[in-house]
């Protein structure tokens, strides 16, 4: 399993689900407990902002992934 940062939770990376910091979602606490293990998150990435306003959001998220 792995996870990618976002700037309200992570991303499951396997199927591409968002997972919101919520302590009451148990997808978070399946993440909360795989970090506990050793599990190393992929960081955030923050392209250049004129990168993202030139392409559009849309097409900066395909990338992401």
């Amino acid at each position: 399993m792995s996870y990618q940062l976002t700037v309200s939770g992570v991303v499951r990376v396997s199927d591409l689900a968002f997972i919101p910091s919520d302590p009451a979602n148990r997808d978070w606490a399946d993440y909360l407990s795989w970090v506990a293990l050793g599990g190393e998150v992929q960081p955030l990435h923050s392209p250049p902002e004129s990168q993202v306003s030139d392409e559009g959001v849309l097409a900066f998220l395909k990338r992401m992934v």
